[in-house]
């Protein structure tokens, strides 16, 4: 019996041994591996987090826009859209009526680090009509980020229409502009 308990200790014994866990080495590798993964994908993420900011950004404008339209119509007052810094990194979009000059929405760069916007509109100020939502004047916002994708977000004055295309290429759900 006391025969059978020591062989019995002894399977536990080597059982245990060989049940450690990783060596250095293996640990080494391992995390050599991981870190060499990973820096890999680190330039694809950013890539993708700065694609995902303009998108979001164009998406954002776009609503301002179609918002203020919205607005003037259902208020039954003019709402005037302003840029203020266009063609610089420190630039804001703000929608306000305009006899009450109640603010309706507000876009600005600090939520869109490097990310520029610029206008060709003959004004700094986009006045959308009380009667039928049409802008006062025709042009586009443009936007670009450091990666090279710029959208434009277009506004058309006869038929009031506002739609958002990509410049190089199409990107997401925006198609390539025209």
């Amino acid at each position: 019996m006391a025969r059978g308990n020591s062989s019995y200790f002894h399977y536990i014994h080597f059982i245990a041994k060989r049940q450690r866990g990783f060596t250095l080495l293996e640990l080494v590798i391992a995390v050599s591996v991981m870190s060499i993964l990973i820096a890999m994908a680190a330039p694809s993420f950013s890539q993708l987090i700065e694609t995902n900011k303009i998108k979001r950004l164009a998406t954002e404008v776009e609503w301002l826009l179609v918002q203020a339209k919205s607005e003037a119509v259902m208020r039954g007052e003019n709402v005037d859209v302003i840029i203020n810094g266009a063609a610089t990194t420190h630039w804001s979009l703000v929608s306000k009526t305009v006899s009450s000059s109640i603010v309706l929405g507000e876009i600005n760069s600090s939520s869109f680090g490097n990310i520029s916007l610029n206008s060709n509109f003959a004004s700094s100020i986009v006045e959308f009509n009380k009667l039928n939502g049409r802008p006062n004047i025709q042009g586009r916002y443009s936007f670009n980020n450091i990666l090279g994708n710029e959208f434009r977000i277009i506004i058309n004055r006869m038929t009031g229409r506002i739609y958002t295309c990509s410049v190089s290429q199409a990107i997401h759900t925006y198609s390539k502009c025209g």
